[in-house]
């Protein structure tokens, strides 16, 4: 009889502890993102404003998207 309760044994999909940190991580980095392009007390033609171009804003997202394709691709279905 086999023991329940190990992720090795458990009917579902597993994720590996690495793989959810840098997920964990992606969100972080995108949070970030969001607060700064918020306008919530800046202007956005004010001296200090932060300014990214398109294509730096792109780089950021598909740089994201390969983390978070590398993390979700060593998600397993154990069932």
């Amino acid at each position: 009889m086999q023991a329940r309760g190990t992720p090795d044994e458990d009917p579902g999909y597993h994720l590996p502890e690495e793989a959810q940190l840098q997920l964990q991580q992606v969100r972080d980095q995108l949070e970030m993102m969001a607060a700064l392009v918020m306008p919530a007390h800046r202007r956005d033609d004010a001296d200090d404003a932060i300014r990214l171009k398109p294509s730096a804003l792109a780089r950021c997202f598909r740089q994201l998207a390969d983390e978070m394709t590398r993390a979700l691709g060593t998600t397993r279905w154990h069932g």
